[in-house]
């Protein structure tokens, strides 16, 4: 199996562990459609999204070994960092009391360049 395709199947475990984790921090004792809808959104804002367009950017960029690396750590993070920030916006602003907006979009660091080193990795093998 190349590298490439480990780089994806690791990325698939990471989704389901992070939705997994997404979901149980602050799961009601009881299913809840609407909290479960919650998680699917954030999900694909901060995870599904953030790799994409770094995989999307490398692929058409062309882009090969150090440059690709340093360019996949940077677009995952600054997407998913923008990512939490846009779900800040949209979803906890609303329902008021909500933290500052660089308390939510901090979140998006460690897991943006997780997944921009995924993605290039995915992108380059």
């Amino acid at each position: 199996m190349s590298l490439g395709r480990v780089a994806i199947v690791a990325y698939v475990i990471f989704l389901g562990l992070y939705s997994w984790y997404k979901y149980s921090v602050a799961a009601p004792p009881k299913f809840d459609i609407g909290y479960a809808r919650s998680v699917a959104i954030l999900v694909l804002m901060t995870a599904v999204a953030p790799f994409a367009l770094t995989y999307a950017v490398l692929i058409l960029a062309g882009l090969k070994r150090l440059s690709a690396m340093l360019t996949g750590l940077g677009v995952g993070l600054i997407a998913c960092v923008a990512a939490y920030a846009a779900f800040w916006w949209f979803f906890i602003v609303p329902g008021g009391a909500a933290p500052a907006v660089y308390d939510v979009a901090i979140r998006g660091v460690g897991w943006g360049l997780l997944q921009g080193g995924m993605a290039s990795v995915a992108a380059n093998h």
